[in-house]
């Protein structure tokens, strides 16, 4: 209608753009009033959230609105047999990856190249002969739990030590408190008695 499109040519710009679900364990699109994408395009006159208001303006639905812009699928990491080059058409099927025998492909060997590791766990006789532990402390101190999709940290568990400390320090303060008490208390009987001469 005139007053829809009137309320798009107003001199708002409307951004669309990602952004985490309230679980966090999904990133959808959605509609924005700031090009940095932190401001949901609500239309608050009418009560409507930011994605029906982008189907009551364009008569759609916003792309990726519901589903999720990233899939929760696994994709396998094997190489495809090698095909012959008078089937292949380019001759150049993963590039070339599939030449080596470890039967993995290529954007698998580089993810994990890339990939904080913690193989503390390996057996020191199988292939790794000097395990990589370069990521253990990050990993015990995320332990990331999933159900139904919702990542939830671990909450960390209370330092001995710092607990020690953090008594002492109390009773101390406490201690240091009522003996300025006493102090001011026993200065201020010795101003009486002074006034009272």
């Amino acid at each position: 209608t005139a007053s829809q499109r009137r309320h798009l040519e107003d001199d708002v710009g409307y951004f669309i753009g990602p952004y985490c679900s309230e679980q966090g364990s999904e990133v959808n699109f959605g509609v924005f009033s700031d090009e940095f994408c932190t401001i949901f395009a609500d239309d608050d006159y009418n009560g409507l959230s930011h994605k029906e208001f982008y189907y009551k303006v364009t008569g759609e639905a916003l792309p990726y609105g519901e589903d999720s812009l990233v899939g929760m699928e696994c994709l396998s990491c094997k190489e495809r047999e090698e095909v012959p080059d008078n089937q292949n058409q380019d001759g150049n099927d993963n590039n070339n990856d599939a030449q080596d025998e470890d039967e993995v492909i290529e954007l698998c060997e580089q993810l994990y190249a890339q990939a904080g590791k913690c193989e503390s766990g390996m057996n020191p006789n199988s292939y790794y002969f000097s395990p990589n532990e370069n990521g253990c402390n990050y990993m015990e101190g995320i332990q990331i739990m999933r159900s139904d999709g919702t990542v939830v940290v671990k909450s960390g568990s209370a330092s001995k030590t710092a607990s020690a400390f953090i008594g002492i320090f109390a009773v101390a303060f406490c201690l240091l408190g009522a003996y300025v008490y006493y102090l001011k208390t026993k200065l201020d009987r010795a101003k009486v008695d002074l006034s009272s001469q």
